[in-house]
């Protein structure tokens, strides 16, 4: 009989040791290229996070820029526009932006009269970096110092009282380790501030801006995690300060003066002395009750237009009487004090208001302008209300200022005209009383003032709404305030 051989099924204990090693050695490769490939999604995932934190930085900067009238690149400049003007102290400046008026509801788009219901922010919005404190490493957070939005996307308030700081991104380098952007040769030099590298032009409305920025964990297992982007874009918005009204030659400044860059100005007049007194109207005629007569210039003469026939004149959104206020709020802070200075540089500053009679800053005239008197001055314009009286009558304050040695220019500004124009015996001026106001102070100031150790005494006016500068061009026929308005270095301005 033939037999066969038993065929013998399975594996011997060596095989299964070759095919139990290559099995795990497969597994083991496998498993650590998952890890490669998850730890790779987790570096770029963590990237593609920072990108879009710094890119959604950029972006949110960019649009509060566009929607500002100028970018402060010095943060002195901070408290020009109202001393109570600040960010926080624990961090480093970068740049602000100061903003126009403001709607703050949907409702401020409902004109009262002619105009928007619109507020005036205070203060600029700063941008600055201090240390962060998410992170234990070298890193900064970039905050943002400002008024806070609502979720209808107003600005809670424009007041600086109720600004609040926000983080708009954390760790931002210690120092920047690329290629910083590059700037027009024209703009300014660019600053360098930790991982933030900007440049803004000479007139303050552009800015290109870049961020470099690392993970606040510091990177996967020391795979650092940082990211750089930049962003440029300027201001949309209208800046009134950097527009000369005025009709000087700036060429020929010597004889005026000069502070903070010729900014000493106010509605288009500059200053031409250190000693100067502000005749302001506030009777009922600037506030926003009473309603003008509307018009217009047709053939070089005021016609009056029927529809409507009555409006509220207003300027940059506000009243008569608020515009007047606030931009002389800011005009004088603006102006330098006096407390280091030469007694011959020092400026004298008087305020009056009047509406028939007069309410003076300083009842023994023009005071030097001490930190304690810029306040006192800033507080009396903060009471100040456009009365219900319907007269003026600024004679006696501008007869009285022909006899001053402490007033050397008077800016007047008026929205209307004064009840009387011919002297009497009861009110005479400088000595006489038969004439006309104006006529009498021309010949005092020509004949007498100009002659004397204190010179002529330079006479301003702006006229508000109505054009009391030219005789032709308003409803009364009356130029009072281009007949005051005469002298070489007097001018009339017309704001309608």
């Amino acid at each position: 009989m033939n037999f066969k051989k038993p065929i013998k099924n399975g594996f011997s204990i060596i095989e299964l040791i070759i095919a139990g090693v290559i099995s795990i050695t497969t597994i083991g490769v496998g498993f650590s290229l998952l890890q490669i490939a998850l730890k790779g999604n987790k570096i770029d995932e963590t990237q593609m996070g920072l990108n879009g934190r710094i890119n959604d930085t950029l972006d949110f900067i960019l649009d509060e820029v566009k929607a500002s009238k100028r970018i402060i690149d010095n943060q002195t400049k901070i408290t020009q526009f109202n001393q109570n003007c600040t960010f926080p102290k624990n961090s480093e400046f970068l740049f602000g932006i100061s903003l126009p008026d403001q709607a703050l509801a949907r409702s401020d788009y409902s004109p009262k009269g002619d105009q928007f219901s619109l507020n005036q922010v205070e203060c600029p919005i700063v941008y600055s970096l201090r240390p962060s404190l998410s992170s234990k490493e070298s890193t900064y957070s970039l905050i943002r110092y400002g008024p806070q939005y609502n979720e209808s996307g107003y600005y809670i308030s424009p007041s600086y009282i109720k600004f609040e700081e926000t983080t708009l991104l954390d760790g931002i380098a210690e120092s920047t380790k690329y290629k910083k952007i590059l700037c027009p040769d024209q703009w300014n030099e660019i600053k360098t501030i930790k991982g933030i590298s900007f440049c803004i032009d000479d007139f303050q409305k552009a800015i290109e801006i870049q961020i470099e920025a690392s993970d606040p964990q510091k990177g996967i297992e020391k795979n650092e995690i940082r990211s750089i982007a930049s962003i440029g874009g300027f201001t949309s918005i209208q800046d009134e300060t950097q527009i000369n009204i005025s009709q000087y030659d700036y060429k020929n400044l010597e004889n005026y003066l000069s502070c903070l860059n010729r900014q000493c100005c106010w509605m288009g007049i500059c200053l031409k002395s250190n000693k100067v007194t502000y005749i302001i109207d506030n009777s009922f005629f600037m506030n926003e009750n009473y309603l003008h007569n509307n018009g217009k210039i047709v053939n070089g003469t005021w016609q009056q237009i029927d529809e409507p026939k009555l409006i509220s004149p207003r300027i940059n959104g506000n009243n008569l009487f608020e515009h007047t206020i606030r931009s002389l709020k800011q005009h004088i802070n603006k102006l330098p004090l006096s407390n280091n200075i030469e007694e011959a540089d020092k400026i004298y500053l008087q305020i009056i208001a009047n509406n028939g009679s007069s309410n003076y800053l300083f009842e023994n005239g023009p005071q030097v302008l001490t930190t304690a008197n810029k306040i006192a001055a800033l507080s009396f314009l903060n009471n100040l209300t456009a009365e219900i009286e319907t007269k003026i009558d600024p004679w006696d304050d501008i007869c009285r200022a022909l006899e001053s040695e402490y007033i050397g220019q008077m800016i007047i500004l008026s929205a209307w005209k004064p009840s009387t124009r011919q002297a009497s015996t009861n009110q005479p001026c400088v000595g006489i009383n038969d004439g006309n106001f104006e006529e009498i102070i021309s010949e005092y100031n020509e004949l007498t003032r100009s002659k004397s150790a204190v010179g002529a005494l330079v006479i301003d006016s702006i006229s508000l709404y109505h054009n009391f500068c030219e005789r032709s061009k308003n409803e009364f026929r009356n130029n009072w305030l281009g007949l005051l308005s005469q002298g070489a270095e007097s001018f009339c301005i017309h704001i309608k």
